[in-house]
């Protein structure tokens, strides 16, 4: 059985590679500049290409732990962890400990991320010192959340009987609420400094087109962004009283005032039409699809991996394992995230400017070095947007 899983993943991990190699053989393929002057056309797919092939190193990377968590590890986190007596706080603490050893783990490649592929493109503004402060409370964050929700689910596994992955994944769909519910108010502000948005104009141009929306949130606000990486981005933030507009700051010193406007319009476009409901939905009914597949494995699965029959060795394997189950689900959750945006596009466009909107794209395409076009499979799989080349195209016939 543990060869059968280890090749499954290896499997699957060729299948990875073979998608980042479709992307880098197309990349270079496509000679003739759109969307982006020459130079920066050619520069965004310098990026392009050097990010797939960090990926395919990665990926072969992630099998070869995989394999040795399967093979040896895991067994021996669990060995260790023996002198527990109480079972469900052995088995909390396995899962915490081995979400922490993997980030550990997966530590050399973050630095090299950060500090060689995004200093080389100009992205990177972090100290070695505030990335290791990052990663303390990163890491801080992992095992205190890692623990407690392995214990609440453990406890639905050990007393509710052969429906408690039923319990579970409600419990689950609920903290995932919760956590977007605070996540502007208490986690983002332990990792950036988020102040009220300090631009009059800015403000006020931002509250009319929030009013003509119907969107009421709980303020405007800036975040320092730059401390850590040029790239450009806003986001919506919260559900129901908590919701919050945020600009990150290298927006606000990039973009204008009307392409700010039409980028958050996109937003409200999606506000609208209900796609953060719709989407929701659609994370509930993949997270339920997960808890029934896990929650009826069984046993002699993730025993081969020398774990005990308890709770702790099914979320070992599940956090082992749940990424094959990702080369059905991945295709299917991009495609509906992309359906949604040509219609943000256009909702964004005929709420304030078409050209604001085309002009904004462009800048965010230019300063993020976004390759505008893309494999069409490798798309399908990935891409939570379309490409920009796409949906530049589209605005342009409206």
């Amino acid at each position: 059985m543990l060869e059968i899983l280890i090749t499954l993943y290896a499997l699957f991990t060729i299948y990875r590679v073979v998608l980042s190699i479709l992307q880098i053989n197309y990349i270079k393929r496509c000679k003739e500049p759109v969307v982006l002057p020459e130079a920066e056309f050619h520069n965004a797919a310098i990026v392009a290409i050097q990010k797939q092939k960090f990926e395919i190193i990665h990926n072969i990377f992630l099998f070869i732990t995989v394999a040795i968590w399967s093979v040896w590890g895991a067994s021996a986190l669990a060995s260790s962890l023996s002198g527990i007596e109480m079972v469900i706080v052995r088995d909390a603490l396995l899962v915490a400990l081995f979400l922490v050893i993997g980030a550990v783990i997966n530590l050399p490649f973050e630095i090299y991320s950060k500090f060689v592929m995004d200093k080389k493109f100009g992205f990177c503004n972090s100290t070695v010192g505030l990335f290791a402060m990052d990663f303390i409370k990163t890491i801080i964050m992992i095992f205190v959340f890692g623990f407690g929700v392995s214990w609440i689910l453990l406890n639905c596994y050990e007393f509710l009987g052969q429906s408690w992955w039923i319990w579970a994944f409600a419990i689950s769909f609920g903290l995932i609420l919760l956590v977007n519910l605070i996540y502007p108010t208490i986690i983002a502000p332990i990792f950036n400094k988020i102040t009220p948005l300090q631009n009059d104009e800015l403000n006020l141009a931002i509250n009319n087109l929030l009013n003509s929306c119907g969107f009421k949130s709980s303020g405007i606000y800036s975040m320092d962004a730059s401390k850590r990486d040029n790239r450009l981005n806003a986001y919506f933030g919260g559900l129901g009283a908590t919701k919050r507009v945020v600009l990150f700051d290298t927006l606000i010193n990039k973009l204008d005032k009307n392409e700010i406007i039409a980028v958050l319009g996109h937003e409200l476009g999606h506000f609208k039409h209900k796609d953060i409901i719709k989407n929701i939905a659609l994370m509930g009914a993949v997270l339920f699809g997960f808890f029934a597949i896990f929650g009826n494995i069984p046993v002699n699965i993730y025993t081969a991996l020398g774990l005990e029959q308890s709770g702790g060795g099914l979320f070992i394997f599940f956090l082992l394992y749940s990424s094959l189950f990702m080369v059905v689900v991945e295709p299917l959750i991009s495609t509906f995230s992309r359906s949604h945006e040509f219609g943000a596009d256009e909702f964004g466009a005929n709420k304030t400017n078409k050209e604001y909107m085309i002009s904004a794209l462009k800048k965010l395409g230019k300063e993020n070095k976004s390759f505008p076009l893309s494999h069409p499979f490798y798309s399908f799989v990935y891409h939570s947007h379309p490409t920009l080349f796409e949906r530049l195209k589209r605005l342009e016939n409206l």
